[in-house]
């Protein structure tokens, strides 16, 4: 198998196996606590180590730190490991400075995050609780972060892509436990810590078995700082595009009971492609571009930002189209259990259809920004970043007033597409070749509509939602093969 597409494959299994957990947890937190101002309060205070979380372990810090990295283990696996175990030590103190002051101020904290319920001291009270319990998961994923680019350098991507998968599935049995024994929600936020240290020593364990090893010798490695001064911009790219979900959920508190779980059940259904897929493309693509640009191989380069964008094209057109015309059914069969009803299901389904508008543009925004640095260059994409962020309020403003949580959900995608036009038409060194995939490209396109077509027949006909997906999808891929298009020929 192609070297590109054999590891993608291996990424992509990986988000897999966490995005199905992920799915069977936000199944049972729907089953068992639905949307109220109590499961609003979890998600808000879950969101703040998360959105360092994207910062640290996802984001900016392995977007600058995978280059380095990857330079240092072809140079000295010894220097790397080095300098893997010095960003480790420096990396912990920061994040438990982050989390001490959170907790210590807990209180203060989980206002500024949902304004809307200041004068609800129960639910305040509720959500300083479990922010208290849930901060520490920042330190926790944040080392899993460095340990996860690590071996992405390596070659390496089931194991640390699939890491979640242990913290979804000790959320899963939190759920059942809390709504057996009393409906707490708090017994989510202990799901959260406990899955979080079981993940790290998954996580350990096989960075230990592929070769790391603790190296604390002498003084701290000069590129540690370095890194760091990288991050500073890359943190206001990454920081920037999280704060457009954060944003949104904060003026989301001002709006009706359940509007932040609502925008939370439907962002997590949309982020199953993009999970699966985009950030896969692109955590394959920012390791392997780094290792081409740091032999200076750029045309090399080219070719894999080519095969991303087409793959990304050939997944995400036709699971948009499917997301946003079958959002009723999908909402209603994977959340409407127990107490979640059918008004739910109807609210997440209305802001899963205008998040899932702007699926392909977050799937460019992932690929185009990390191909920014892996070449080093963490300055551009907070440019792009910024003007975004300011579009998506001017947006919210715009939408909220005659769409209520979904108008937050459009805006959302609309300064995605923005932000995507921006970073592509920013890298100078790369245009997709139109000329060379426009054939493919249009039998993509084309395969997507008859795809479409044969979807809302059955659909119309009254199908279960099931037998719509998998017949669409095997209808997709027989197009495909009549039209001489395959995943091999297009990754080749």
């Amino acid at each position: 198998m192609n070297n590109f597409l054999s590891k993608l494959v291996k990424s992509s299994s990986g988000v897999l196996t966490s995005r199905i957990l992920g799915l069977v947890r936000d199944v049972a937190i729907a089953a068992f606590f639905g949307s109220s101002k109590f499961t609003d309060a979890f998600f808000m205070a879950y969101a703040i180590p998360n959105l360092f979380r994207a910062l640290f372990a996802e984001g900016a810090l392995s977007s600058a730190f995978v280059p380095i990295m990857s330079d240092k283990m072809h140079r000295s696996p010894d220097n790397a490991y080095k300098y893997l175990t010095d960003l480790i030590l420096v990396l912990t103190f920061f994040t438990l400075s982050i989390t001490a002051v959170f907790i210590i101020f807990s209180d203060y904290a989980v206002l500024l995050f949902i304004p809307g319920y200041l004068n609800d001291p129960e639910v305040i009270a509720a959500a300083s609780h479990m922010l208290r319990i849930v901060m520490p998961y920042l330190v926790i994923v944040s080392i899993c972060g460095l340990l996860s680019g690590y071996l992405h350098v390596i070659g390496s991507y089931y194991i640390p892509l699939s890491s979640t998968a242990v913290l979804n599935v000790s959320m899963i049995v939190s759920a059942f436990l809390g709504g057996y024994f009393g409906g707490s929600v708090t017994y989510l936020a202990w799901g959260a810590l406990i899955g979080g240290v079981l993940q790290l020593i998954y996580i350990l364990i096989y960075s230990l078995i592929k070769g790391f090893r603790i190296n604390r010798k002498n003084r701290i490695d000069k590129m540690v700082k370095k890194t760091f001064k990288l991050i500073i911009p890359s943190i206001g790219g990454v920081g920037i595009n999280q704060l457009n979900f954060t944003i949104g959920r904060i003026i989301a508190s001002f709006l009706s009971t359940g509007s932040i779980s609502y925008l939370y059940y439907a962002s997590r259904l949309f982020q199953f492609p993009l999970g699966v897929f985009s950030i896969a493309f692109s955590t394959v693509s920012l390791s392997e571009i780094s290792n081409s640009y740091s032999r200076n191989d750029l045309n090399n380069v080219n070719k894999l930002i080519d095969k991303s964008v087409l793959a990304i094209i050939m997944v995400i057109v036709p699971a948009s189209l499917g997301m946003f015309f079958l959002s009723n059914e999908i909402c209603s069969l994977i959340f409407e259990y127990k107490i979640f009803s059918s008004k739910d299901t109807f609210a997440t389904a209305s802001a899963l259809r205008m998040y899932t508008i702007g699926l392909i543009c977050y799937s460019f925004v992932n690929l185009f920004t990390r191909v920014y640095h892996s070449v080093k260059d963490t300055l551009t994409p907070v440019k792009f970043a910024f003007v975004s962020f300011l579009a998506n309020i001017a947006f919210i403003l715009i939408f909220i007033n005659f769409m209520g949580h979904s108008g937050i959900a459009l805006a959302s995608s609309i300064s995605a597409g923005i932000n995507a036009v921006l970073l592509y038409t920013g890298i100078k060194y790369y245009t997709f070749s139109i000329k060379k995939y426009k054939r493919t490209v249009l039998k993509i396109f084309t395969s997507s509509l008859l795809m479409l077509i044969f979807l809302l027949s059955l659909k119309n006909a009254g199908i279960h939602v099931l037998i719509i997906i998998g017949l669409s999808v095997c209808v997709y891929f027989l197009s495909l093969y009549m039209f001489r298009v395959s995943i091999r020929q297009v990754l080749k």
